[in-house]
């Protein structure tokens, strides 16, 4: 078993004894720098999933909590006799939920969509339904006269 072990220790001190081998061709690594402005074209077609990661009604509440109201304003299709200031009086009294997920996306005709938005107030569920609609390439949420909820329809 000495034998062993001796044989060993003197391979692993021979071979380390040796010359590194000088052949090894070396390739450059040609790296391309893209630049940030040329990339794949977002598509907010989708109300469910956006580029954001997140859903067009959780998108819409976060910039509307952090006072990012001009962000806001391209994914809403408010109505002739609403203006911004009418639209962040309406947003201000709105009774949102804590927690908002959309739940399924219901197709009509003409681009038009309803998202079923699960709602969760001071620890009771709900169901919402929310009317949006395709323009040029960007989903939009309808906004009606609602003052408790400024996307559900009245009736």
């Amino acid at each position: 078993m000495l034998r062993y072990f001796f044989f060993i220790v003197i391979f692993i001190f021979v071979s380390c004894g040796e010359k590194e081998i000088q052949n090894i061709k070396h390739r450059k690594q040609n790296i391309e720098i893209l630049d940030s402005i040329q990339g794949k074209p977002t598509v907010w077609k989708n109300p469910k999933l956006t580029p954001v990661g997140s859903d067009l009604v959780r998108m819409i509440r976060a910039y509307y909590l952090v006072g990012e109201v001009d962000k806001v304003l391209p994914f809403l299709l408010l109505p002739p006799s609403m203006d911004k200031k009418k639209l962040v009086d309406i947003l201000q009294e709105a009774k949102w939920g804590y927690d908002l997920k959309v739940s399924n996306v219901r197709w009509m005709n003409d681009s038009v969509f309803e998202l079923s938005v699960k709602t969760q107030k001071q620890q009771t569920t709900g169901m919402e339904f929310y009317q949006g609609k395709i323009v040029n390439d960007t989903a939009k949420l309808l906004v009606y006269l609602n003052p408790n909820c400024p996307f559900v329809k009245n009736n």
